[in-house]
């Protein structure tokens, strides 16, 4: 059996369906446990014993079998009215997010689908939380939805597969409390061939690549995925976010002599295309205009984040061992650089600076077990680090002119995945 809290049984039902589970035995008790005292925790547990009891000595499934979906080819139905009334009807369907989207005609899927090679009914994946069956056909749905061009099904393709990975927990990003998104950070030739904005306010409004295949990919999570408010998406409060996801090519113009672009950091040739897929946090910005000096900058940077943006940082052991993109603008990249500094000085000064004194986590929280175990004896004045070594952290050169840089943190258990483009079966490389 599972005990859940009241607030959370629809996400625990979600989750057992998803898993093909069509019953199983739940018991419930008040939202919340945490934060409250622990007299008020121990009188919920009592009062839920029984149950658990009765549970553990005389529950049995209901019989029934899920019904499996359909996966292609994709639904065609008749639809009279204006394009108003289309949306109106999509939305009420559950088949949007709110925002305006282009008919998905058959003609427009089939424009869509000349952008890749792959066969419309092969299956990219089943999409969590939902598991829903993604085919390449759906995909170019949504593309069509979304505004997309047929050539930028190549870097969406990829995306989704990244995202598709286990390392990317992508269920846990799904439905979480916290405010997460996906970040997708494109590499190498086809953010020109396409048109990935890369430089000035490339992860905002503007630029058409960007915005329609983060739409596409958002649109993807929610419909085919399910990841809808309120459960089982439990976002406390979400973000703009949750429409168009993060995306931008790395501005690799910008990048210093002898720095690496990221996905070369990743462990793939410069010549290659490569989409790189992580679920974040809104990222924290560094607003330094006045630092002369790496040492200033770094200093800035101690006290602009820390171990605790991130869930408490190694309050979860998995977070050290997790990886962080430090998005360094052009003109901080500069700055770095011009005094000399590697690529390997920034990220080792980076990590011996930016750290937080065990006593700054709350004592309920479950850190010590896994501090010890990475860092040995520690006291309430030990300086914790993000990351177990400086080598799990990844810059990006992002964005244009402005001395501005962004630190993105992973959620909980997810890894950067990193896909090269071509594997996509694309036309365009």
């Amino acid at each position: 059996m599972t005990v859940v809290t009241s607030e959370f049984i629809g996400l625990a039902q979600d989750t057992m369906r998803s898993q093909g589970v069509s019953d199983y035995s739940f018991v419930v008790v008040p939202h919340p446990l945490g934060m409250i005292p622990g007299g008020e925790v121990r009188k919920k547990a009592d009062d839920a014993f029984p149950d658990i009891v009765k549970m553990a000595g005389g529950w049995e499934p209901k019989s029934g079998i899920l019904a499996s979906e359909k996966a292609y080819p994709a639904e065609r139905f008749s639809f009279d009215g204006t394009v108003h009334d289309l949306n109106r009807f999509f939305f009420d369907k559950g088949w949007s997010l709110g925002l305006p989207v282009e008919p998905p005609t058959p003609e427009a899927v089939a424009r869509i689908l000349t952008g890749t090679l792959l066969e419309p009914g092969g299956v990219i994946g089943q999409v969590p939380p939902r598991m829903g069956t993604l085919t390449v056909e759906l995909a170019a749905v949504h593309a069509a939805m979304a505004g997309c061009k047929p050539e930028y099904m190549p870097v969406l393709i990829a995306a989704l597969e990244a995202m598709l990975e286990p390392q990317a927990n992508w269920r846990g990003a799904a439905t979480t409390t916290g405010t997460t998104a996906a970040l997708i950070i494109v590499n190498g030739p086809i953010v020109g061939k396409i048109g990935i904005a890369a430089a000035q306010g490339s992860a905002g409004a503007d630029h058409h690549p960007n915005a329609s295949i983060g739409y596409a990919i958002n649109l993807i999570a929610d419909i085919v995925g399910g990841a809808k408010s309120p459960s089982p998406d439990k976002s406390t409060l979400a973000a703009p976010s949750d429409f168009v996801a993060w995306i931008f090519g790395e501005n690799e113009e910008a990048l210093p002599r002898g720095w690496e672009p990221f996905h070369v950091q990743r462990g793939f040739a410069q010549s290659d295309s490569v989409v790189t897929v992580m679920a974040t946090y809104p990222p924290v910005e560094n607003i330094d205009h006045w630092s002369v000096t790496p040492e200033e900058h770094l200093r800035w940077w101690s006290r602009v984040v820390s171990p605790l943006t991130s869930v408490g940082g190694p309050c979860e052991v998995c977070q050290m061992d997790g990886n962080y993109i430090i998005g360094v603008g052009p003109e901080h990249a500069q700055l770095i650089a011009g005094s000399g500094w590697s690529q390997a000085d920034f990220k080792k000064a980076f990590w011996e600076r930016v750290r937080a004194p065990l006593s700054a986590w709350p004592r309920g929280a479950p850190h010590m077990e896994g501090v010890v175990q990475r860092l040995g004896p520690v006291s309430p004045e030990t300086l914790v680090p993000i990351t177990v070594k400086a080598e799990q952290l990844f810059t990006v050169i992002a964005g244009g002119a402005g001395k501005h840089s962004h630190y993105f943190a992973p959620f909980p258990r997810c890894l950067p995945v990193s896909r090269k483009i071509n594997a996509s079966g694309s036309r365009f490389l």
